[in-house]
This record gives structure tokens, C-alpha cells and sequence, in this order.
């Protein structure tokens, strides 16, 4: 077994075996991982390294001078086996004399023991322990130096030893490792410091899970460490601080770390005498121990005592005054880092001092008041890093602040905020063009708003105060304009600003705050800085995003203002500071924010010439140059690129700007034409062009010119739309039926691409408001075209059967429109079902899914006839023919489990077929006006009836997915028992009559039939759904 082991991992490792052998070898070290075998193999080859004994060890798995690591390994051989390669051992005779193993082996014998370790008796444990200690014993004695990760994975299998030996098996264990410490031996003491390190992990490190059971045996071993080895283990730390000459700077390192892991759970009095923190403290002032030292010093500091001994600690420590000597400009960053955490732990305690014990508020005040030059230092460094340590401290202040009148310092508190408010501001090296750079800093803003809202909350004189100075001098005092930073920081205080009005931090009577002085500050700057030109002149993209952002964010600060100020906001967002930024970013984003504002204010511009000018200069933004995304696969495939999503905004806000305006008639027409025209003349040219394309790529690029060009006059519809109580003069209809021409023109000629489907459906969804029963003269065709389309997809009819909806809402008492609709049902109904017929590739999760939600959106689609009282369309002389396709598909969709929400939308049916049908075959909807001439569907309640009655009973019963524990599950039996309720009430006995004949069949008993019925007949639908569920229940029992 141990020739094998140690030939599979040579070839697991080589980099030239044949690949199957490899792959075998592989298998087969990770099997004896978990093999008794195996582990006692490892064992063994690890013993056997260290006591010098032979055990064929190849020159490639032992290293060492001498080692012949030639071909006759086998390593590549390419055998049939890992055993059979195993036989080729290298017979030179120097392996016997090869102690150490390969780093690579030796690993992977450490992670065997590890992974066996929790399978050993005590007996087994304790000759680990023996065989650990030896193997431990041998590194000491020839100075053996494993790499890092070696040494602190066979230091935590003592970790994990520990654990299981301590208490009971090796009650020595850490007296052994004293006794090792104790030699001097450099490398005994490196592994004993890793060892202690291992042990905290194991049982004491707060941020490890642990089961009760291993949390009460870590308990246990605590106990036991305090009571027999504390002493002797604190001793040996205090050896290696006062002797810092004889270990490795790394071994120091660690040992001032485990100071700080073990001081949670010790006796704090083995610490703090005899010198101990003196020894500790001079590593302060030593680079590469200090910042380990300030870290174990945060432990100590935060160490659990009641509030006197803990005031007397921090006193003794004296921590406040060697922070405030250490001079910040000579340490580094990381150093400056656990100073920050020190400094912060040491406020945190005495606010919990504060806080418990208010006998000890004037101690704890003189010591505050040492602390805060450290705090203010921290906080105002240049690395975000450092300051954001205090941010913990400085928030617990200001909350026990207005509960502990002692700390009320005014003065306190406004250098505070002072310090906060240019904490945020940007880093002189700080471009401000990095977005990572930026999310961090706005991260660390928002802590520092927090604390400048809770400054607001406690002290608002200090905020009224200071904000608007720094307004002030940031934006209408600033000489530089191109001094961003500065300005920067006055807009974000600006927002600032807004928000402590809004939320009423100023502590104004809330009838009052629209009127009070502040608000009106606020409102003023905001006007001023609108009316101001530097801001035009700002180039940083920061700014300028900024400032529409601010704009549209305060929205409601400019609506009761004058006229005069709406134009200068559009005409600001019309200049090169917005819409025609050279800025990618600001200019997409200022094209949104555009319309933002529009709709937010719905400005009723009435000055046709500044309209008609604002349009004008706007028309350039309309150009648009469609770009092929890559790659592109398919036709199907193309989609609209950032850029002109992003234009879409621009006109759809001409729309709303147009129609908004209290201008005449002839100006509108006009202003709609500027927009129309070019689309039109677009759209003629791609389809002249269309049969000339001379490549299957340029054809993609005119459908997708179309598919825009449709899209930007359905998106301006829909900002025409906007304003609901709109009237639309004759003249204006008529331009957008001639748009509707067009669109089916264009889709006529382009109805192969999915794009210009797409966006020729879209175009009618925002036409009907505007058309109205116009709309009839152009849905046919619409409809035939899309459903003609040779590779129309599902997601497609999933988005044109609510359109078909969105008509059937609009027009159903018009008399036309029904008799479209009825034309189109059948070929709408036939294309659905066609299309969840269709097999090919049926196991694809994305197919399935896309199925279920056709399934959906036929269902609601038959909801929204049954609401709109237009469910007569599927049981006219035209489309009855496909009535009982559709409610078999009800019937069966109501079984599919898979999707509950398709399950419990297709019983929502039955129950709206019931409804209609189930009284006397004849439609019972006295408003579906087109129904009550139609003859009754012979049969229909009949069938109802029985399916109804055999799905309430098979669905819950019969289905053992069915779990009625399961909330989706007991949806779908409340549909059921509402099924149930709504035919009982249609046709009282006769329902009952058949309900019983089937649950007799069923082999119900008569008093279960008799209580059901009896429920079914007395309870109202929500007492019923909650019988029913019962009733289930106990039945699936």
C-alpha cells in the first residue's frame, strides 16, 4: 500500500503522465483518503521519512542530493495500472537515507491524517499523538524548514489533535510543547507559536460556527487550559517579547497575535502585571510588529469587565496619549489602520463605561477629551481606509450624546461636523474618472452623511450654520470653475441640504417647513444655481451629471415658480452642457434625465416661438444610425444597442413636450411632422433598398434601420399619449393613421424580422389611444402579418396576445372590432396551440419555461375576455369548432404541477367557462351585448360538471406531488374548493346529485359525503376554501 500511495502521487503530480493513468492515479489517492489503510500507509511513509528506515521511496518522491530522478521512475510509463506502475521502483540505494519527503507527498499525508482524524479511537489518538510528536521531534533536531503552507497545516493537525487528546488521552499535551519551547530551538518555538495560533482557531475564534456539542467540548478545554497550563503559556510569551534577539521577526509576529486571540477568555490580571504590557508596548515602536501589536492591543482594550475595571484599564494602558505621540506622516497605511482600530475601541469603551456606570461620567469625560485629537487626526487622513476605523466610534458618540447631557460640547460637535462635511470631499489625486474609485468613495459618503443627518438631528443651528457657508463657497463664491472638487462638494451638500428638509431634521413644525427659512434658503440656491452661467462653463463629467441630476431630483421645488425658469432648465438640458455633451456618459444619461423632468413637471409651454425653437434644436438628436451588435447570429437575435435606447428618450420627450403645450393647432402639426417626416422617408428607403441588398448582413442592417425607425414613432406616441386628458384635434389623428399606414407597410415588407414585428406591435399598442375606432381600419392586416410570420417565436405571441387583450378592453361594445377579433381567434388560438405542440428540443429548460408562460398569457387572454364580457368570441359560428380544444388544454393545464401558477390559472378558467357556460349550455353574461344571440353550445354544462368533479378529487388525491403542507399547493386547493363553490351555486342540487354519485363511485364514506356536502352548501367561499383544505389534509394522511 505505501509503494502504491507513493506512486500515485508521484503521478498524480507529474506533468508528463499519460493522461488515463493520471486520471487513475488520481482516483485512487483520493479513495485511500478515507480507507483505514490508507491513512496507516501515511502514517507510516511519514514515520519511515524521519527514522531513515527503506521503503523503495523513488528519487522523484524523496528529495535530497543524490536522488536519481531519471526515467526509471515509471512516472510517464503509461501502465496499466497505479499498481502495476508501482513495481518500478528505483533501487538506488541512497533513498534509505533521504529523510525528507517531497513537499508535494508530505502535503498530501497531512491532509490524509486530517481528514481521518475524526474516525480514531482513543487508543488510535493517542499513537498519533506519539507519532506526530515524534515526526515533530525530528524537524527540531536536523533544522528542517518546511515551506509555509507545510508548517501551518502539520501545526493545525496538533490544532485539531489538541481537541481530541487534552482533556482525557494526553493531558500533557501542552506541557510537551512548553518542554520543546523551552530548548531554545528556533524552530520548536516557530511551531509552537503556530500551534497555539491553531488551537484559538479550533476552539475560541468568534467568527467560526460551531454545533452546541463542539462549542460545550471547546468550553470544557478552555477550562481546562486556564486551570492547568495559563500560566506556563503566558510565561513563554513574555519570553519571546523580552528577548526579541533570539526569535525571527515572524515568530514575534505570531506571538503578539496569539496574545490577542487568547486574552478574550483569560484572566486579564496574568497580563497586566509583572511588566508584561510594558514588554508589549515597545513593539509599537518596531515596523514589522507594530501594527499586530496595536491589533492584539483592540482585543485587550476590548476585553469583557464591568465598567470600573474597565475605565481602569484604559487608565493604565494609557493608550490615549501613545496614540496622539505617534506621528501619522512616518507610518504606513496599514499601521495607520490598526491605530485607527485602536483608537475607536478605546471610545467604544468608554462610552460603555458611560453608558453602565453614571458615577464614573468625569473620568470618562477627561478621558474623551484625550482622545478626540487622535479621532479628529484619523478622521481627516488621507487614506479613506484609515478614517472609515473611527466612523464606529464617532456614530456610538453622537447617539449617547443626547442621552448623556455631560458630553453636550458644542464646540465639539461643530469641529466634528466641520471635519465630516470636508471628509467629503474628493482627494486632490483623485480625478474623479475611475467608477470603482467613485462607488467607494460614495460608500464612504454615506457613513458620512449618517453622521452629519445625526449632528442635524442632535444640534440643526450647527447645520443651518455651516451648510450654507459651504454651499456658498463651493459654488457662488468659487474663483476657479474648473476647481471640480470644490464644486463637487458644494452640489452634494446642496442634495444634502434637501434631504434634512425633506425628512425634517431641522425640527420644524411639518405645516411649516414649505415656508420656513431654510426651505427658502435651499429653494434659492437651487434657483441661483439654475440661473447662474459658470455652471456652463464646468467641463468635469462629475459636475455636469450632477447638475441635472440635482434639477431633476428637486422637481418640486421648481413647479410653483415662473415660466421664465422652465426654459432656462430646457434650455440648459438642450445645450453641450446636456444633451449634447461629448461625454458618452453624461450625454445618454442627460437624455433620460430630460424626460425625467418632463414628466415629473409637465411644463404647459404656451410661447410657440421658444417651442417651435426647442424642437428645432432637438432634431439633430433624431438622427438614427443603427449599429450591428456583435456578433450577430441571427436576424432574430439583434437588439437595440445602448446608444439609441437611451435616444429613445429624446422622442418620446419631444411627444410630451408637444402635446403639453397650450399652442395652436398648426404649430403641433407641424413640430409632429418634423418628427415623422425623416422616419418616413427612412423607412421608404430601406424598403426600396431591400430587394438590392447586396448581402444577407446588409439586410440585417435595413431591418434593424426599420425596426428603430418604428420603434421611435411608437416611443413618440407614447409621449404623446402621456397627458390623458389630451384631446386630439381631426388633423392629429389623421397624422398618426397615416404612421399606422406606414408601420404596416413596413412590416408588410420586413415581417420575416422579429425587431420589426416587435416594433410594429408596439406602434399600435400606443396608436389606439390616439385613433380609437380608426384603429379597425389597420388591426386586421396587423394581426395576419404577425401571425403569418414564418419564425414567429413564443415570447412573441406571449407579448401579442395581451395586445389582442388591450383591444378586446378598449373596443368591446364596438361592433366592428368584435367582429375582427372574431375573425382572428381562430388563427390565434391554432398558431398557440401549434406552437406548444411542437417537440423538438421539448427538455430544453428555457423552451419549457417559455411554454408555461404561453400557457399564461393564454389563460389571462381568456380572463380578459371573460372581464371585458367578450367570451362569446370562442363560441360563435366561426370559432366554436375550437371551444373544446380550449378547455381540454384548461383541463389538462390545470394537472401540471410542475408550474402551480399555470395549475392555478387554468382552474381560474374552469371557473370562468362554469360561470358562462354552466347554467344551460347558454352564455349567462347579460353585458357580452354580441353574445345574446347566439345559440347555447349543446352539452357544454354536462361535460363541465364531470370534469369539474373528477379534477377536485383526482388533482389533490391522485397526484402524490400534490402536497398540501406546501403554500403553492394549497393556492391551487383553494382555487379547487372555489371551483367547487361557484358550480354548487350555478346548479344547487344538480351539482350535488353528481358530487354524490362520484364520491360513492370513489369509495367515499357516507358521513365524510354527507359533512362535505353539508360544508359545500352552508359555507361561504372563504370558510369553504379553509374546509377544504382540512379536508385534504386529513384524507392524505
Amino acid at each position: 500500500m505505501e509503494q502504491q500511495i507513493l506512486q500515485a502521487v508521484e503521478i498524480a503530480l507529474s506533468g508528463t503522465s499519460d493522461v488515463a493513468l493520471k486520471n487513475q492515479a488520481i482516483e485512487f489517492v483520493n479513495n485511500i483518503k478515507s480507507t483505514p489503510e490508507g491513512y496507516k500507509s501515511c502514517v507510516d511513509i511519514l514515520l519511515k521519512s524521519v527514522e531513515g528506515n527503506s521503503i523503495g521511496l523513488s528519487g522523484a518522491v524523496l528529495s535530497g542530493s543524490g536522488a536519481d530522478s531519471g526515467a526509471d521512475s515509471g512516472a510517464g510509463a503509461g501502465g496499466s495500472s497505479v499498481a502495476a506502475s508501482s513495481g518500478k521502483n528505483n533501487t538506488n540505494g541512497d533513498a534509505t537515507t533521504k529523510h525528507q519527503l517531497d513537499d508535494n507527498l508530505k502535503f498530501f499525508i497531512y491532509q490524509v491524517i486530517d481528514e481521518y482524524m475524526d474516525k480514531l479511537n482513543s487508543e488510535e489518538l493517542f499513537g498519533l499523538n506519539e507519532s506526530l510528536f515524534k515526526v515533530l521531534g525530528f524537524y527540531v533536531e536536523k533544522g528542517i524548514q518546511d515551506a509555509t503552507y507545510l508548517k501551518n497545516k502539520f501545526s493545525a493537525l496538533f490544532g485539531q489533535l489538541f481537541c481530541r487528546v487534552y482533556l482525557n488521552v494526553y493531558p500533557n499535551f501542552l506541557n510537551h510543547w512548553l518542554k520543546l519551547f523551552a530548548t531554545g530551538n528556533m524552530i520548536a518555538a516557530d511551531y509552537y507559536i503556530r500551534v497555539l495560533i491553531c488551537i484559538h482557531l479550533e476552539i475560541a475564534d468568534r467568527l467560526i460556527s460551531r454545533s452546541r456539542e463542539i462549542q460545550e467540548r471547546s468550553n470544557l478545554l478552555k477550562d481546562a487550559i486556564r486551570e492547568e497550563d495559563m500560566n506556563s503559556l503566558v510565561t513563554s510569551w513574555s519570553t519571546i517579547l523580552v528577548n526579541p534577539s533570539n526569535y525571527t521577526p515572524e515568530i514575534i509576529n505570531n506571538t503578539i497575535k496569539v496574545i490577542g486571540q487568547y486574552i478574550d477568555w483569560m484572566d486579564i490580571s496574568l497580563f497586566v502585571g509583572n511588566d508584561f504590557l510594558n514588554s508589549l508596548f515597545q513593539y509599537l515602536s518596531v515596523v514589522q510588529q507594530r501594527r499586530e501589536t496595536s491589533l492584539t492591543l483592540v482585543e485587550i482594550t476590548s476585553k469583557k469587565m464591568k465598567p470600573l475595571a474597565k475605565l481602569e484599564l484604559i487608565s493604565l494602558l494609557n493608550l490615549t496619549s501613545i496614540i496622539d505621540s505617534i506621528n501619522l506622516a512616518d507610518v504606513d497605511v496599514e499601521f495607520a489602520e490598526a491605530l485607527a482600530k485602536l483608537a475607536n475601541q478605546v471610545g467604544i469603551e468608554l462610552i460603555y463605561v458611560l453608558e453602565n456606570d453614571s458615577s464614573l461620567v468625569e473620568q470618562v469625560r477627561v478621558q474623551l477629551f484625550k482622545l478626540w485629537p487622535s479621532i479628529f487626526r484619523f478622521l481627516e487622513h488621507e487614506y479613506d481606509d484609515v478614517s472609515i476605523q473611527v466612523f464606529h466610534f464617532i456614530q456610538t458618540f453622537l447617539l449617547a450624546w443626547k442621552k448623556q447631557q455631560h458630553l453636550n460640547d458644542v464646540d465639539l460637535l461643530s469641529s466634528l461636523l466641520n471635519k465630516i462635511i470636508m471628509k467629503m470631499k474628493f482627494d486632490d489625486d483623485d480625478d474623479g474618472d475611475d467608477e470603482d474609485t467613485i462607488e467607494q468613495f460614495n460608500d464612504v459618503r454615506v457613513k458620512l452623511k449618517t453622521m452629519q443627518d445625526t449632528i442635524t438631528i442632535l444640534k440643526p443651528e450647527l447645520f443651518l450654520e455651516a451648510i450654507p457657508l459651504v454651499i456658498q463657497e463651493s459654488i457662488f463664491k468659487s474663483k476657479d470653475p474648473q476647481d471640480w472638487r470644490k464644486l463637487e462638494l458644494g452640489l452634494y451638500e446642496l442634495n444634502n441640504f434637501s434631504d434634512s428638509l425633506k425628512n425634517n431634521h431641522i425640527n420644524v413644525p411639518k405645516t411649516q417647513i414649505n415656508s420656513s427659512k431654510p426651505y427658502l434658503i435651499f429653494q434659492e440656491y437651487l434657483i441661483q444655481l439654475i440661473n447662474s452661467d459658470f455652471i456652463l462653463n464646468v467641463s468635469h463629467p462629475l459636475i455636469q451629471t450632477a447638475f441635472f441630476e440635482l434639477i431633476v431630483r428637486h422637481y418640486n421645488f421648481l413647479v410653483s415658480t415662473n415660466h421664465q425658469l422652465t426654459f432656462r432648465i430646457l434650455n440648459v438640458f438642450a445645450s453641450p452642457l446636456g444633451l449634447y455633451n461629448s461625454n458618452d456618459t453624461v450625454r445618454l444619461r442627460c437624455w433620460y434625465l430630460f424626460q425625467r423632468f418632463l414628466k415629473l413637471t409637465r411644463p404647459s409651454i404656451s410661447e410657440a416661438a421658444f417651442l417651435d425653437e426647442l424642437v428645432i434644436k432637438l432634431q439633430p438628436l433624431l438622427e438614427i444610425k443603427p449599429e450591428m451588435p456583435e456578433p450577430a447570429d441571427s436576424d432574430e437575435e439583434l437588439e437595440l444597442n445602448s446608444n439609441f435606447k437611451n435616444q429613445l428618450y429624446i422622442f418620446e420627450s419631444i411627444g410630451l413636450i408637444i402635446m403639453l403645450s397650450s399652442i395652436d393647432n398648426a404649430l403641433k402639426l407641424k413640430l409632429i411632422d418634423l418628427v415623422f417626416q425623416p422616419l418616413f422617408n427612412t423607412l421608404e428607403s430601406c424598403i426600396q433598398r431591400k430587394d438590392s441588398a447586396a448581402s444577407p448582413e446588409e439586410l440585417q442592417l435595413l431591418a434593424l434601420q426599420v425596426s428603430h425607425s418604428l420603434m421611435a414613432i411608437s416611443i413618440f406616441a407614447n409621449g404623446c399619449i402621456a397627458e390623458s386628458v389630451t384631446k386630439y384635434s381631426p388633423e392629429i389623428v389623421d397624422r398618426f393613421n397615416s404612421a399606422s399606414t406606414v408601420v404596416l407597410i413596413s412590416l408588410e415588407n420586413f415581417s420575416k424580422f422579429e425587431s420589426v414585428r416587435e416594433a410594429s406591435r408596439s406602434a399600435f399598442a400606443r396608436f389606439i389611444p390616439i385613433l380609437n375606432g380608426l384603429i379597425r381600419n389597420h388591426l386586421s392586416k396587423l394581426i395576419s402579418l404577425i401571425l403569418a410570420a414564418g419564425n414567429l417565436k413564443i415570447a412573441e405571441l406571449n407579448d401579442f396576445l395581451p395586445f389582442l387583450g388591450q383591444i378586446v378592453h378598449k373596443y368591446q361594445k364596438d361592433e366592428s372590432i368584435y367582429q375582427l377579433l372574431n375573425n382572428s381567434m381562430t388563427p390565434v388560438i391554432d398558431k398557440v396551440f401549434q406552437m406548444l405542440s411542437e417537440r423538438e428540443n421539448e427538455l430544453i429548460p428555457d423552451l419549457v419555461r417559455s411554454k408555461n408562460l404561453l400557457k399564461r398569457s393564454l389563460m389571462n387572454f381568456f380572463s380578459n375576455l371573460t372581464i371585458n364580457h367578450s367570451l362569446s368570441l370562442i363560441v360563435t359560428e366561426t370559432n366554436k369548432q375550437k371551444l373544446p380544444l380550449v378547455v381540454n388544454s384548461f383541463i389538462e393545464f390545470s394537472y401540471e404541477l410542475n408550474d402551480t401558477t399555470v395549475s392555478k390559472l387554468a382552474i381560474t378558467q374552469l371557473i370562468n367557462m362554469v360561470t358562462v357556460f354552466g347554467k344551460d349550455d347558454k352564455i349567462n353574461d347579460s353585458l357580452d351585448q354580441f353574445g345574446q344571440a347566439l345559440p347555447p353550445v349543446e352539452g357544454i354544462s354536462e361535460f363541465l360538471m364531470n370534469k369539474v368533479i373528477q379534477l377536485a378529487f383526482e388533482l389533490p388525491f391522485q397526484n402524490q406531488q400534490f402536497n398540501i403542507k406546501d403554500a403553492q399547493y394549497r393556492l391551487v386547493a383553494q382555487e379547487i374548493s372555489l371551483l367547487l363553490k361557484t358550480y354548487y351555486q350555478i346548479k344547487g342540487d344538480e351539482f350535488l346529485a353528481n358530487l354524490s354519485n362520484y364520491l360513492t363511485t370513489m369509495g367515499l364514506s357516507q358521513e365524510l359525503m354527507n359533512d362535505f356536502g353539508t360544508n359545500l352548501v352552508s359555507l361561504d367561499q372563504r370558510q369553504f376554501k379553509k374546509y377544504f383544505v382540512s379536508f385534504v389534509t386529513e384524507l392524505k394522511k
